[in-house]
């Protein structure tokens, strides 16, 4: 090989190389840039515990509501996992729909579940003639919400509400659990089924959680421990179930639970609880879930310290999966 041949070999090896980086590199990078500029399909701020009438929700819930219009400012729905009150008096329910009006968008869907603490007028004011009806009915005018248990379409995915339907009023061994009826399971049974499509998630919401699944489940579980309600939601893997209650932390690696669907925990407004009885009385904690195309991202949020404290990726088909990426969060 001559001197000029050698040379314009290395020349053309030198360009080949460049090229095949060229291509192989730009898809890459092109594509990350993409997934970085993708845009949710749907936001939603998903809240709970915030006890109206203490004296102390109110600001909490006023700030959170503040912050979640920086971070989403166009969140198509708003969902509050039951507990809005404190005792589900009347001015109590006013107050929250008075904070409502005047930090959400007009537009904005609303999602409510009716927590343990909207029945506590019963527990701790007692009234002659005050029964379970009365509270379940005054949910009901008062939120504006269809009913103790109701479905929902927002921008063509299903959103489903449960609600317990009975108190101490009713049995003094109730407790805190939830009492879902026959009616009602035979409800969602009909409802789960309608329209369902593997690939979308349906967003379903309690109060209290199914015992042993998420964190703060195992202390301040339901009473959901007969499987009933677990085996019906294992059905549709596309489930993802919402639940409070405990006020535990959602930077606890269980704040996700996945067992033939996935259960999140939504932690509490008023008050952060710890496993140990450690009551945080000034953090407050939510979650954002953004909805793309294939997947579902649940985003937690320490309000208190303003970051990001947990995210997990739900990638929603038949054989649905979670996985952490917290790592990535920043």
């Amino acid at each position: 090989m001559t001197l000029v041949g050698g040379v314009m070999v290395r020349k053309f090896i030198r360009f080949m190389v460049l090229l095949i980086i060229i291509l192989v590199g730009f898809p890459i990078g092109s594509f990350a840039a993409r997934e970085r500029e993708e845009v949710p399909i749907l936001q939603i701020p998903v809240i709970s515990d915030v006890h109206i009438g203490d004296g102390k929700g109110e600001n909490k819930i006023l700030r959170v509501l503040k912050e979640y219009k920086t971070l989403a400012p166009g969140y198509r729905a708003i969902a509050i996992v039951g507990d809005m009150t404190d005792c589900g008096l009347e001015e109590q329910y006013d107050g929250f729909n008075k904070i409502l009006k005047e930090n959400i968008n007009p537009q904005v869907e609303r999602i409510v579940a009716m927590g343990n603490h909207e029945f506590f007028e019963g527990r701790f004011f007692k009234k002659p003639g005050l029964t379970d009806e009365i509270l379940t009915d005054r949910f009901i005018r008062k939120t504006q919400m269809p009913g103790v248990y109701y479905d929902k379409w927002i921008e063509g995915y299903h959103f489903i509400v449960l609600g317990g339907e009975k108190s101490n009023l009713s049995d003094e061994t109730i407790g805190d659990k939830a009492i879902i009826s026959e009616e009602q399971y035979n409800w969602l049974e009909k409802t789960l089924e309608k329209k369902s499509q593997p690939e979308k998630p349906i967003f379903l919401f309690l109060h209290q959680p199914i015992d042993n699944t998420v964190y703060g489940s195992k202390q301040w579980g339901g009473g959901l421990s007969d499987g009933r309600l677990y085996n019906l939601l294992k059905r549709y893997p596309q489930v993802i179930l919402f639940t409070a209650h405990s006020h535990y932390p959602l930077n606890n690696p269980r704040t996700l639970y996945q067992d033939g669907f996935a259960m999140v925990n939504t932690g509490a407004i008023r008050y952060i609880l710890e496993e140990d009885g450690t009551v945080l009385a000034g953090d407050m904690q939510g979650l954002l879930v953004n909805v793309y195309k294939n997947r579902v991202e649940i985003k937690a949020r320490d309000f208190s310290k303003g970051i990001w404290i947990n995210k997990y990726t739900i990638n929603v088909r038949q054989d649905i999966s979670f996985t952490d990426n917290f790592r990535d969060m920043f």
